[in-house]
């Protein structure tokens, strides 16, 4: 496992996911050494978890966001890169996020053919409160290692140690806080790893987390479709939704899941959850799901509208002279719109809201062709 052909692999993993930042080019200044170094501290387990950078995002919520170091960030991807093939057997085949040829899109797809499977059907919506926060280490740990020492998998007892490394590493300890670090008093106690139990929680922000966040929830995926006998069933995260004919089934799958949680992986559901008839629509992931139709949720759009205003705004007050990163940050903002649009189709009979959003995609941004980075006529 810890050869220098598999660190490099992961290595060239992480680099398409982080090109440009700042860690990735001053890891690559001395890139061969790098590599070995961290091939040879994995090898003789000197390795140790460097300084994590920890800030805040405030869209959605605010939420505390625990950034590795990108050489840790190689380690998760030669972690995820090992256990990913064995997993993938585990998994169902409805949980779509963090997983190869899934996604988002992938999962509001699914959700509206069931939903147009049983037009008078219902779903029920659940999501668990505080997911990443009240995740049991121990749990979590004694799940792999019940996966991992019956597999075919090589080098377990290496595999083992690192997770165990990643898994019960305090971040709190060594981090560095980018922003006003006062704003930290504004979250919650049970959302922030500064307050919780330090037996639970994993940082956000990092590969391993959603990752390990399916291996977590795994055998209650399997709960919900064998033990319940759930057919139309989709999670994305701490996000999932049941669909069935029976209004009452659902209700009683409800108080089941409840249990399940709470006795078996130390989980609680949030109060609001929602059991409605699929006719009524399905708030799920950004879109607005209906039998035969889907939408952009106007949060979405109203969002998006606020920080290409803001953007337009910065430009006249500095006179067009925006540096790189500002550009590159509203091209990355405009390119993840149009994407979340996309895949919508155009229904301005159901929605006008919604055809103008198309429009808006197609009139921001469109580039002066001798000045690539002329946004004044958007």
């Amino acid at each position: 496992m810890f050869t220098f052909q598999n660190i490099y692999k992961a290595y060239k993993q992480c680099r398409k996911h982080k090109t440009n930042t700042i860690n990735a080019l001053q890891f690559e200044q001395n890139l061969l050494e790098n590599l070995w170094d961290l091939t040879h501290a994995l090898q003789q387990k000197t390795y140790k978890i460097d300084t994590s950078i920890c800030f805040l995002t405030h869209s959605p919520k605010l939420r505390e966001v625990f950034a590795a170091d990108f050489r840790d960030r190689v380690v998760h991807h030669l972690v995820v890169g090992e256990l990913e093939a064995l997993y993938e057997r585990k998994f169902i085949y409805d949980v779509y996020n963090n997983r190869k040829n899934k996604g988002t899109h992938s999962a509001v797809k699914r959700a509206k053919k069931y939903m147009l499977s049983q037009k008078e059907g219902y779903y029920l919506q659940l999501d668990i409160k505080g997911f990443f926060y009240n995740l049991d280490k121990h749990i979590l740990f004694k799940t792999l290692l019940d996966d991992i020492e019956p597999s075919r998998l090589k080098d377990k007892s290496n595999l083992l140690w690192l997770l165990h490394k990643i898994i019960f590493h305090d971040p709190t300890k060594d981090y560095v806080f980018k922003g006003n670090k006062k704003n930290l008093d504004k979250l919650p106690d049970h959302k922030t790893l500064f307050k919780i139990p330090k037996t639970k929680g994993l940082p956000i922000g990092n590969l391993t987390s959603q990752f390990f966040a399916n291996v977590y929830m795994s055998r209650f995926d399997h709960f919900v479709k064998r033990e319940l006998k759930i057919k139309g069933y989709i999670r994305y995260v701490d996000d999932f939704v049941l669909f069935d004919p029976s209004k009452k089934k659902l209700e009683k799958c409800k108080e089941e899941i409840g249990l399940y949680l709470k006795e078996h992986l130390g989980l609680r559901l949030r109060e609001d959850s929602r059991l409605r008839k699929s006719t009524q629509g399905l708030d799920f992931l950004g879109y607005i799901i209906r039998p035969h139709y889907i939408l952009v949720r106007k949060r979405v759009v109203h969002n998006y509208k606020a920080k290409k205003a803001k953007y337009l705004d910065d430009y006249e007050k500095q006179k067009g002279n925006m540096s790189l990163v500002e550009i590159k940050q509203f091209l990355s903002v405009q390119a993840s719109f149009a994407s979340h649009c996309k895949h919508v189709p155009d229904r301005r009979d159901k929605c006008p809201w919604g055809a103008n959003s198309f429009n808006l995609t197609h009139k921001v941004g469109r580039l002066d062709e001798t000045n690539p980075f002329d946004y004044s006529r958007a």
